[in-house]
């Protein structure tokens, strides 16, 4: 109840001045009783909170160091043989030998297959018989030719020279077609595909297997114009092969492309492997890494320890128990560092975990041993 109601019931309650005096110092010395107290209550209030240090946020830090870093151009492609053929037949004839099956590697000049071979001895044969009678002729006319006979022109010695050599040509011809009927390896290989039976009649546009040399590969990429700059023919690239296998090949580059592509706007680079050991095959995805450019000793420092406050890269150092704001300039970046150009010294310990919520002069405390 207010004091001005309470004033106004003794009032008209009781007309008498003196008990009119007394309520109203009664009041008085309630409202006063009232106002210290709470003044006292906000006071000790403020004293208790002021003798509270501030809470210090945990921190990990790691100490600035300096090393090589470099950026990497990666591309992502198909394995190729260089050498992948279709073996064609160059007779006509019934299968009467398979020698090998989808999966063997053979050897430059094996045997894959045996075609009917029948017509192709008497061939032979016939044509021998004709160089045996040629050669007696000559014989003969060589004799009568001689000085001391002089019984045949000079015009028919020559023509039966000529014959001679006809029927040993012919001679040559037969046993090639013989030799056709045997297909053999053009060079050393995987049978990749067979694509005839024993006892089917193959002609010459019929294929017979399919050859890959797996031990040279190429990856064809195509590379932005801005990247071209930092390529040389012989540079090398990392080939890192899909699925599980732990293996890093080598793959150089062999050709780049003198023009720009109209569909992709970029230039074919073309990388080639020596695939020794089998690890890779045809067919497989892989990823390239080509190293276009290395900074040697820099200041360099994980990426997570950057903030970015109005749009400018920054780091908290570690002063004592505070942290310490401090604007840099960043440089190339791999992986999960990055190049400091400007703002670090090495030696520094720069907060790389719990530095999202910090602010200057920021009380901290490291949780991690520096690193």
């Amino acid at each position: 109840m207010s004091v001005l109601p309470i004033f106004r019931l003794y009032f008209h309650d009781h007309f008498n001045p003196v008990n009119i005096v007394h309520l109203t110092t009664r009041i008085l010395i309630i409202v006063l009783s009232i106002s210290l107290f709470i003044s006292c209550e906000i006071k000790f209030g403020k004293d208790k909170e002021e003798s509270e240090p501030p809470a210090a946020v945990p921190v990990t830090v790691n100490v600035v160091s300096q090393g090589d870093i470099s950026t990497y151009l990666r591309l992502n492609s198909l394995l190729q043989a260089n050498r992948e053929i279709e073996i064609f037949s160059r007779s006509v004839g019934r299968v009467t030998e398979l020698n090998v099956e989808e999966g063997d590697n053979v050897l430059q000049g094996d045997s894959l297959t045996k075609l009917e071979d029948n017509e192709q001895k008497l061939a032979v044969e016939r044509a021998a018989a004709t160089v045996k009678r040629e050669q007696v002729a000559l014989e003969r006319l060589e004799r009568l030719h001689s000085h001391e006979q002089r019984m045949v022109s000079d015009d028919d010695y020559e023509i039966a020279k000529l014959a001679l050599h006809q029927a040993e040509l012919g001679l040559q011809e037969a046993e090639l077609a013989l030799e056709y009927t045997l297909i053999r390896a053009p060079f050393s290989g995987t049978i990749t595909e067979r694509l005839i039976d024993l006892g089917d009649r193959v002609d010459l546009s019929r294929p017979l297997f399919k050859l890959v040399d797996h031990h040279t590969l190429r990856v064809d990429t195509w590379i932005a114009e801005a990247d071209v700059s930092y390529l040389s023919i012989g540079q090398n690239a990392a080939l890192i092969p899909s699925g599980n296998s732990p293996d890093t090949l080598t793959a150089r580059l062999i050709r780049l492309s003198p023009v720009v592509d109209q569909v992709y706007g970029k230039i074919k680079a073309t990388f080639e492997l020596r695939n020794r050991k089998g690890n890779v095959r045809p067919g497989q995805f892989v990823e390239l890494s080509l190293v276009l450019d290395t900074h040697r000793n820099s200041i360099i420092i994980p990426k997570r320890a950057l903030v970015h406050e109005a749009g400018k890269p920054t780091v908290y150092l570690v002063q004592d128990t505070l942290s310490h704001r401090r604007k840099v300039t960043t440089g190339i970046e791999t992986g999960d560092v990055i190049e400091i150009l400007s703002g670090l010294s090495v030696g520094d310990s720069v907060i790389v975990e719990g530095q999202a919520t910090l602010r200057d002069s920021t009380h901290i405390q490291v949780i991690q041993p520096l690193q």
